[in-house]
């Protein structure tokens, strides 16, 4: 609960008004480190000087509650829910006008072990057996004492959704090849009709309802912008809203931002190439700075989790679309070549994982071309769905089976000719000229030995599976260009295994945990090859943060 309050004594704040902000006081960021858990009030002022970061000392209102969440997505209303399931008071801060606008609210489903949906239907999928495959995906990189507790939350949390919440739940069935039928949930009300998914708010309502019926508050149009310090100690957030600087006090602050898939610098800086953001861009990465600020330490785990659907492009008309041959032909395992011209992946695991391997090859190739010719276009085009048209291979594209199978594209010629109208897709009656529309002057003797490949049977540079071995020989030929594209950011904050932010020497940061996208302690990159993996940290991740934050209170 929610009440005007003095302000604190001694109180330090540090934070980030903007990246120029950020760049120019860089240098001295290293200073606001906590030297145990706390810092002595002379070197707190110390830091405050040195930084170039200081928020504004004056606030235009103070408020004061138990615990401050910073970000209303999945990790956010579920640390909500946790909190004030507690006792605890509880103040959530949204930049946007809802809960409805998050990835959490919109995605399809979350990852999940053990949930009443899973047992009624005899899956045996265990934690054991879960978490052994998630940290040997990751290679023991993140926490995995953090990762079994999300892991032993997940399924309960789909049994909330629908027991506590009225969310209905089903069961998604595994694409991906986890070995059970289904290890992830959907949000339909009828199993065989996607549009009845609960999204946004319809989702997040029931949750917020809760919150609020037990005294917890939102605070929607509100972007956190520096922590609130006391000898460093975490005592709330700062945050501006409609143009007001408004201090929330907190014995405990939860930061849940969502990370930084709307800042395309932040995205240039971490991935080094373009990448065109498909979820919440409202995330443009000011809880990672403000925590950074705070002393808080970065992973060592930066990537995306890629569009499983098709490639994209900037420049095209809508970016993406799903129905398109012009886009989808980029994860059909088509030949994949970078601006030299040269071949960079295999790209029938492309195919296969393209949410998880397909988001990390995708940065390899930064832009890069799928190159198909008309003999293959025309196959598409006949009515023969992709799958089959690749060769009908259940156990190296069970993916295209699971997804594709039965599903012919429309429109094939004129989606093409399109794409190639709008500049991003290149069309040439001979190779050598193709090569010289892309700028490419490698792609002739690529494809001289591809083809090799594909009349062997084998591909003797990447072992590409032979099923997606298609030649590229009777002209016209297509380069469709594409840039990676990413519903989630990886990469973040590393927390101990109680999710509390830690600095350079891997202390607590007193008063701080960081869940959600911001969290560089749960999710590794590549994106793990357990559907809706994300989806499951954040709210599995929220619901570990919020029951933390309040037990320490």
């Amino acid at each position: 609960m929610a009440y005007e309050g003095r302000g604190l004594t001694r109180r330090g704040f540090i934070g980030l008004g903007s990246a120029a902000v950020l760049a120019a006081g860089a240098a001295g960021l290293a200073g606001c480190a906590p030297q145990s858990r706390k810092e002595s009030k002379a070197s707190d002022k110390t830091a405050q000087a040195d930084s170039g970061a200081v928020a504004k000392e004056s606030a235009d209102e103070t408020r004061q509650t138990d615990i401050v969440i910073v970000g209303a997505g999945g990790a956010g209303m579920w640390a909500a829910v946790e909190a004030v399931d507690a006792g605890k008071g509880v103040i959530v801060v949204e930049k946007g006008q809802n809960v409805g606008v998050s990835n959490g609210s919109i995605a399809g489903g979350p990852f999940m072990v053990q949930s009443q949906l899973q047992k009624d239907a005899g899956i045996t999928l265990t934690v054991n057996e879960a978490v052994e495959h998630i940290m040997d995906y990751a290679h023991w990189a993140t926490n995995a004492p953090a990762i079994r507790a999300a892991v032993e939350l997940s399924g309960d949390t789909i049994d909330r959704f629908t027991r506590d919440f009225g969310v209905a739940t089903g069961l998604r069935p595994d694409n991906y090849g986890a070995g059970h039928a289904s290890v992830r949930a959907n949000f339909q009300s009828d199993p065989k009709d996607s549009k009845t998914q609960a999204k946004g708010e319809d989702r997040m309502g029931p949750l917020q309802a809760h919150i609020e019926g037990k005294g917890g508050e939102f605070l929607f149009g509100a972007t956190g912008k520096a922590l609130l310090l006391d000898n460093g100690a975490v005592k709330g957030v700062q945050c501006e809203v409609d143009g007001k600087v408004v201090n929330i006090e907190a014995k405990q602050t939860i930061v849940c931002t969502g990370g930084f898939l709307g800042n395309a610098e932040k995205m240039q800086e971490h991935f080094g190439t373009h990448v065109n953001p498909l979820g919440n861009i409202l995330s443009v990465g000011e809880g990672i700075d403000m925590v950074k600020a705070a002393g808080g330490q970065l992973s060592t785990q930066w990537g995306i989790a890629g569009n499983e659907f098709t490639g994209s492009n900037q420049n095209a008309n809508g970016v993406w679309n799903r129905k398109s041959a012009a886009f989808t032909i980029g994860i059909y395992g088509t030949l994949l070549v970078n601006n030299q011209g040269r071949r960079f992946s295999n790209e029938g695991r492309f195919a296969n994982l393209p949410l998880a391997l397909g988001g990390a090859i995708s940065l390899l190739g930064g832009q890069y071309y799928a190159i198909v010719d008309q003999k293959y276009v025309d196959g598409l085009a006949s009515g023969v769905d992709a799958w089959t048209l690749c060769g009908s291979d259940e156990v190296n594209w069970r993916t295209g089976s699971m997804t594709l199978k039965g599903k012919p594209l429309e429109n094939v010629q004129e989606e093409m000719d399109k794409a190639v109208a709008e500049g991003w897709a290149f069309k040439a009656d001979t190779v050598e000229a193709l090569a010289e529309a892309i700028g490419a002057p490698d792609l002739t003797k690529t494809l001289d030995e591809y083809n090799g490949y594909c009349a062997a049977g084998e591909d003797g540079q990447f072992m590409k599976p032979a099923c997606f071995l298609q030649p590229v020989a009777e002209g016209p030929f297509y380069a469709l260009q594409y840039e990676p594209s990413a519903w989630v950011t990886i990469g973040g904050i590393r927390t101990n295994d109680h999710l509390q932010a830690i600095d350079a020497k891997g202390l607590p940061i007193e008063g701080l945990f960081v869940a959600g996208a911001d969290n560089g302690t749960l999710m590794s990159a590549p994106y793990c090859d357990y559907e809706g993996y994300s989806l499951m940290c954040a709210y599995s991740g929220g619901r570990l943060a919020g029951k933390y934050a309040a037990a320490a209170i």
